[in-house]
């Protein structure tokens, strides 16, 4: 019997986060909620600002502050897999939702292997002061971004993702202002993280309820599956004549 595919409905995306936004408040939240000693010696701390690129001038800029720049969505061919079917054993639908609705009764859920993909970031960290810039240097080398891949949680689809620093650079620069130039440490760090999106719509199938096989006797197999033998004089006979004929050619050779 061939299984029946049945589509299921997509997942509301309105309820639902979505590929890359995912990702970004995934990063947003892991980098959110450090603080710095507002000076040297002191106890009292500063909070550490995100924000998704640089902020507008509407907005009361407060150091230090930390900046996140999406710089590439590309297809991680090195990481793809056979097109195989996943059973419904820990399905879910990459970034867009956690839940997966129950298959009817008798029935099993099936989907298309996901497709992998690279979100390459950019998370710059700006200071004013050079003990806010060696306080986060240190935290994010040791701890935040440490030299060996980490795992961010996305509360989207509750799975985790794969995240590795691939580079950091020193990009200090210099401020023009009203009051005169102004000194800005920066620091650049550049992650890879892997994410995946789905290919396909979830469909259930229906199980296989009967298996037809076809059964042959011994007989029959020594009938119709016959060993090779030689049977350069008996081209024109029947086949089970044949054989008898060969098997008696053998014999007497080998007694004589």
């Amino acid at each position: 019997m061939v299984a029946q595919f049945i589509p299921v409905g997509n997942p509301d995306l309105v309820k639902h986060t979505g590929f890359i936004l995912a990702e970004d408040e995934a990063l947003k939240q892991y980098l959110s909620g450090m603080a710095v000693p507002t000076r040297p010696g002191e106890t009292a701390l500063t909070d550490v600002g995100v924000w998704f690129r640089y902020p507008e001038s509407e907005r009361t800029m407060k150091f230090p502050f930390i900046t996140i720049d999406l710089l590439d969505v590309s297809p991680a061919f090195d990481l793809r897999t056979s097109d195989y079917l996943q059973d419904s054993v820990d399905l879910y639908m990459p970034s867009e939702s956690p839940v997966i609705p129950s298959p009817d009764p008798g029935m099993g859920l099936t989907i298309r292997n996901y497709i992998p993909f690279r979100l390459t970031y950019q998370v710059s960290v700006h200071c004013r002061s050079s003990l806010h810039d060696r306080y986060l240097m240190s935290k994010f080398m040791t701890d935040v971004f440490p030299p060996r891949p980490l795992w961010l949680g996305v509360d989207a689809d509750n799975t985790w993702r794969r995240t590795e620093l691939t580079n950091m650079a020193q990009s200090d620069i210099t401020e023009t202002t009203e009051s005169g130039n102004k000194r800005i440490f920066r620091k650049v760090y550049t992650i890879s993280m892997q994410a995946e999106i789905p290919q396909d719509v979830i469909t259930q199938s229906w199980q296989v309820l009967r298996a037809y096989v076809n059964l042959y006797d011994r007989e029959t197999l020594d009938t119709f599956f016959q060993p090779e033998l030689p049977t350069a004089d008996f081209d024109h006979a029947d086949p089970p004549l044949a054989y008898a004929a060969a098997q008696a050619a053998n014999a007497s050779i080998t007694s004589s």
